[in-house]
């Protein structure tokens, strides 16, 4: 199993990870700075970007923690960590993207579903499970269930979330959401409706605060 990595603390403070995806680079890097500018610190720029390292380079200097997501291959994990990634995310679980995240000394979170899923991306080296697609299959109630056997293996719901399950994911022990298309919706990003993105981004970390509060 991995040690707890240092920017887990982060992670468990700022609750939120906003989900780059666009069919431009402009456009993603226009989203993640908007997302910012809204208060949202984990930022994962996808591979489904035409060119995510390139995008992470931009924001370099950005008052964020800049992730990459989407990360299938060894190739795609080192040219993210050498782009200034310090978290790599992944819908599935590869011994070959965890070595890489291993050696750099960079959050991993993979994804996985089932407990066997889970224990296995553990025993992988995963310091955060993504949990995907929860917010489309199980829920929150999923989430309170499966830690039952598994209390403290951390958890990143995500896939299918949104503003109005964000709170019964954290109450339900999830550390942080993974938030997509109902914040930096790829559509609003292309128009270039970056105004409407930082809107969502502050609607989203109001709401992950009241959690905080509570």
């Amino acid at each position: 199993m991995a040690p707890e990595h240092p920017l887990l603390a982060e992670l468990r403070r700022h609750r939120l990870v906003s989900v780059i995806r666009a069919a431009t680079d402009d456009a993603a890097h226009g989203a993640a700075l908007a997302v910012i500018r809204g208060g949202i610190r984990f930022v994962e720029v996808t591979f489904t970007c035409p060119d995510a390292p390139a995008i992470l380079r931009r924001l370099a200097g950005a008052d964020a923690i800049l992730g990459a997501g989407t990360v299938l291959t060894a190739a795609e994990a080192e040219a993210a960590v050498a782009a200034g990634a310090r978290f790599l995310i992944a819908p599935d679980c590869t011994a070959e993207v965890a070595e890489v995240a291993r050696r750099h000394g960079v959050l991993y979170c993979p994804g996985a579903y089932t407990t066997t899923e889970i224990l296995t991306a553990r025993r992988l080296g995963a310091h955060v499970v993504k949990v995907y697609p929860v917010g489309v299959a199980g829920g929150p109630d999923y989430i309170k269930v499966i830690r039952d056997p598994l209390p403290h293996v951390p958890m990143l719901a995500a896939g299918g979330t949104h503003l109005d399950n964000v709170l019964p994911f954290l109450a339900a022990g999830a550390v942080a959401c993974g938030i997509g298309g109902a914040l930096a919706d790829p559509a609003l990003a292309v128009a270039g409706d970056f105004a409407t993105i930082e809107s969502r981004a502050c609607a989203f970390v109001a709401r992950a605060a009241s959690h905080a509060a509570a």
